[in-house]
C-alpha cells in the first residue's frame, strides 16, 4: 500500500559531472509531473516523463534536476575578442596621452591584464552521453527513496485505517445488540400512535399486520449485516495491498450508506450515538483513502 506524499533524492558523478535529482510527490488524481531542468538536461525530459509514468501510478510529482561540473574540469585562457578590444582601448588611450601630454606611453602586459574580464574561464567539453547517464542513474535512485517514503507513509495510513475499521466494529456490534429493542421501541409508539388516532379500535388481527408492517421498515438488521461484510472486505482489500484506493473508495461509500439508513430508521439514542461514531469513523477513512495511491 502506497501514499500518494513522499520525497526522494539521488546523485551520481560521471568525471566532472556531478548530476542530482530530487522527486517530491503530493496527492492528484492522475500522474501530473512537473519538471524543473538545468539548459544541458532539457533535452532528456520525454525520458523523465517516460519512466516516471512507468514507475509511478498517480500524484503530482515535481522533478528538480542540477548539473555541477568540478573546477578542475575548467580551465582559464586569454579571450582573443576582449584582448583585443582591450588593446586597441590601449593603443587610443596611449594616443590621446601623447597629444594631450607630448609624452609617449608604453603598453605592458600588466595593463593588458588590467582589462576587465580578458580571462575567461572555458568548460570542458561535456560528454552528451555521460550527462544522460549520470541523469538517469540519479533519476533512478530518487525514485528508491521516494517509494521507500510512499511505502512507509502508507503503511502508516493502513495502521490507522484498521483502527477507525476497530472503532467501527466496536459500535456496529453495540447497534447490534440494541436493535432488538429499537424494533420494541417502534411497535410500542406505533401502538400509542393508532390507539390515539382511531376512535374505534381495529380488527386485532388487522392492527397486528399494520403494526408489524410499519415495525419491518423500521427493521435495520439487514444494514447491520451489510455494513458488517462491507468491513470485512475493506480489511481483505488492505491485507491485499497494491492500488486498491478505488476499491476501498467505493466499499467507504457503501459503509456511508448503510449508517446513513440506520439513523433515519431509529430514533433510539444509544443507536444514534453509535451512528454518529460510525458516520466520524467513515468520513475520516474517505479523507484518508485521498492519500493512497
Amino acid at each position: 500500500m502506497l501514499s500518494m506524499t513522499g520525497f526522494g533524492n539521488g546523485e551520481k558523478q560521471i568525471g566532472p559531472i556531478t548530476v542530482t535529482v530530487e522527486l517530491r510527490s503530493v496527492n492528484h488524481r492522475f500522474l501530473d509531473v512537473g519538471l524543473k531542468l538545468y539548459g544541458a538536461l532539457a533535452v532528456h525530459e520525454m525520458e523523465i516523463r517516460q519512466f516516471l509514468k512507468e514507475n509511478v501510478a498517480r500524484g503530482r510529482v515535481t522533478v528538480s534536476t542540477q548539473l555541477n561540473l568540478e573546477k578542475e574540469g575548467a580551465v582559464s585562457g586569454l579571450d582573443p575578442e576582449r584582448l583585443e578590444q582591450g588593446l586597441n582601448m590601449l593603443k587610443d588611450a596611449s594616443a590621446r596621452i601623447k597629444e594631450l601630454t607630448g609624452q609617449e606611453q608604453n603598453i605592458t602586459l600588466d595593463h593588458l591584464l588590467a582589462v576587465p574580464d580578458i580571462l575567461r574561464s572555458q568548460d570542458a567539453e561535456l560528454d552528451p552521453d555521460d550527462i544522460k547517464t549520470a541523469l538517469m542513474t540519479a533519476l533512478k535512485d530518487a525514485h528508491k527513496g521516494l517509494m521507500r517514503m510512499k511505502e512507509e507513509e502508507g503503511q502508516a495510513l493502513v495502521v490507522e485505517m484498521k483502527q477507525r475499521l476497530e472503532t467501527l466494529s466496536v459500535n456496529l456490534a453495540e447497534v447490534e445488540k440494541l436493535a432488538p429493542q429499537a424494533a420494541l421501541q417502534v411497535q410500542t409508539k406505533l401502538e400509542e400512535r393508532l390507539a390515539k388516532i382511531l376512535e374505534e379500535p381495529l380488527d386485532p388481527q388487522r392492527q397486528a399486520q399494520e403494526i408489524a408492517l410499519l415495525a419491518d421498515k423500521a427493521n435495520i438488521n439487514e444494514e447491520i449485516e451489510r455494513l458488517a461484510i462491507h468491513i470485512q472486505h475493506f480489511h481483505a482489500a488492505l491485507d491485499g495491498g497494491g492500488q486498491v484506493a478505488k476499491r476501498l473508495n467505493f466499499l467507504l461509500q457503501e459503509m456511508h450508506r448503510e449508517v446513513n439508513t440506520m439513523g433515519s430508521k431509529t430514533n433510539l439514542m444509544d443507536i444514534t450515538t453509535a451512528v454518529i461514531t460510525m458516520k466520524d469513523e467513515v468520513e475520516s477513512m474517505r479523507e484518508q483513502i485521498m492519500n493512497l495511491e
